[in-house]
């Protein structure tokens, strides 16, 4: 085997140097003493492009509060050196040579030439990072509170759709019951009959007074749930009794344009029961579950055959069509109208 000549790095000495003066981050190359020997250009850009950094020690660069306690580990160091992250676990920070401070990463690695030990300190500056990781958390702490105004909000109208549905629907039968037998007994009982029917309708009164405020504690009052509860509250005054709201959903989250347009069609939808259908109960859906859906059904007399050619229930579909949803109209399960409108969930 033919033996060759050791190869001789025709890049030199220099390239070492220059590998540092390259580096992405600041370099600085500290002496026994602390004193800085090398400093990369990516450390001026850190410290002040006026900062003079051979010559000076790594202490100057130093907070005044922790420069005794980094000096005396820096000696410590210096007794065992090896490659490992400054300050692990902890919030690190420099001063510029303006005074100004600054959060960084500092990583230490010995360098032995010609028999003297030197530390290499690369350090970066952490201020976008860590002000990344502030608004990820604020971020995260918000959706966190929405979540939880979601679901307390969920829950009222849980709470308030049990009690219309199943407890209203009980003490409205006992009442009927109550004044079918009144017919079949003396006075004296029938009067007392007629004092527990009463009793019956007040506390079914104070009942849908509670479910009103149960539904009306939305997550924000100027949010959008206040404002479909204010155009159910001001069509009330024209039918006369207030409609019942039920959310399903998310409501919050909706888009922009795409909760205008269903206050619009809710607004039209509701004028259109006052004006027409003699109705004495009405129910509103708005959900979010899948897409935007709006649904208002009355128990009134149904829809006369001018509305159902006019410009009003035109526009809804109108609208329906724009955002690529769809709008239906039609007699109820169980009489009366059922108003349909569903559209995506935005863009």
């Amino acid at each position: 085997m033919t033996e060759h000549a050791p190869r001789v790095n025709p890049l030199g000495a220099e390239f070492s140097w220059s590998l540092l003066e390259a580096a992405p981050d600041g370099v600085l190359v500290i002496d026994r003493h602390g004193e800085i020997i090398f400093a990369n250009t990516h450390s001026s850009a850190l410290f002040g492009p006026e900062a003079e950094l051979v010559g000076a020690t790594v202490e100057d660069l130093i907070p005044d509060d922790v420069r005794s306690t980094h000096e005396a580990r820096r000696t410590r160091y210096q007794d065992a050196p090896t490659v490992r992250p400054m300050g692990a676990g902890l919030l690190l920070r420099a001063r510029r040579c303006d005074g100004s401070e600054f959060p960084v990463e500092i990583s230490l690695s010995p360098l032995v030439i010609e028999g003297e030990t030197f530390t290499v300190a690369a350090l970066r500056d952490v201020s976008d990072r860590l002000a990344a990781e502030q608004e990820l958390r604020r971020s995260q702490d918000a959706l966190r509170e929405a979540e939880q105004v979601v679901l307390v909000a969920n829950d009222r109208e849980r709470i308030a759709r049990d009690l219309h549905d199943t407890v209203i629907q009980r003490l409205f039968g006992a009442g009927l019951q109550l004044q079918a037998t009144m017919s079949s007994v003396d006075d004296h009982a029938r009067q007392r009959l007629q004092t527990t029917v009463d009793d019956l309708d007040e506390t079914i009164k104070e009942l849908r007074a509670a479910i009103f405020a149960l539904q009306g504690a939305g997550p924000s009052p100027g949010g959008l749930r206040g404002r479909l509860h204010q155009v159910v509250q001001d069509a009330g005054a024209a039918l006369g009794f207030d409609p019942r709201l039920q959310f399903e959903g998310p409501i919050e989250t909706m888009d922009h344009d795409v909760a205008e347009h269903l206050l619009a069609v809710l607004r039209e939808a509701l004028a259109n029961v006052a004006r027409h259908a003699h109705a004495t109960q009405v129910r509103v859906v708005v959900s979010t579950t899948d897409g935007v859906g709006l649904t208002v059904v009355d128990d009134g007399i149904g829809t006369p055959e001018e509305i159902l050619g006019g410009h009003g229930l035109t526009n809804l579909a109108a609208r329906a069509e724009e955002l690529g949803g769809r709008f239906e109209i039609g007699p109820a399960d169980e009489g009366g109208t059922r108003l349909a409108w569903h559209v995506p969930a935005g863009p």
